[in-house]
């Protein structure tokens, strides 16, 4: 699909750096080195790994988030929540919160359906409500999906808008 080969823009791959800087500092602020890290994860994690997500180049997977926020004793969402915090230099994307039509996803291919099912259900949890019908997701979340697909948080919110999967206001 070519919405999905388009490469990340500037933005996108500034966020992964500010969630690598937060991951650092929440590491340090902890006092642990990336080794120690390495430990506490049963081996799951690797130094050069975690030291590509703490640099933004290489991106993490919801499991891995999860795995490294409970490592530091962080929800998920407190690590990839960069505007509300006071270590970053500036926000990355200014979106209001968005409306995401669960009923709506089997528009969309499994392929494309598969990041987006995944976090949202990952969030449903968070919020102790798997039935619910819409979710409303942060500007960050767009953000954060969109690096998962590889395009621009415009250009993933176009196209679920064009599936009827984003509610428009």
């Amino acid at each position: 699909m070519d919405w999905m080969e388009e490469e990340r823009s500037d933005k996108d791959r500034r966020y992964a750096e500010l969630v690598g800087e937060k991951l650092r500092r929440i590491r340090q602020e902890r006092g642990l080195s990336l080794q120690e890290v390495c430990s506490r994860s049963g081996g799951s994690f690797v130094v050069s790994t975690l030291s590509a997500y703490e640099r933004g180049k290489r991106s993490l997977s919801l499991e891995r988030l999860s795995e490294l926020a409970s490592i530091y004793g962080q929800s998920p969402t407190a690590v990839i929540d960069i505007d509300g915090d006071p270590g970053s230099s500036r926000p990355v994307v200014n979106n209001p919160p968005l409306k995401i039509r669960l009923s709506s996803l089997p528009a969309l291919t499994p392929d494309q359906r598969r990041p987006l099912e995944t976090y949202l259900d990952f969030l449903r949890e968070l919020c102790g409500d798997p039935t619910r019908e819409v979710l409303t997701i942060r500007k960050d979340d767009l953000s954060y999906l969109s690096s998962l697909y590889g395009v621009r948080p415009q250009m993933l919110r176009d196209y679920l808008e064009k599936e009827g999967v984003l509610l428009t206001s």
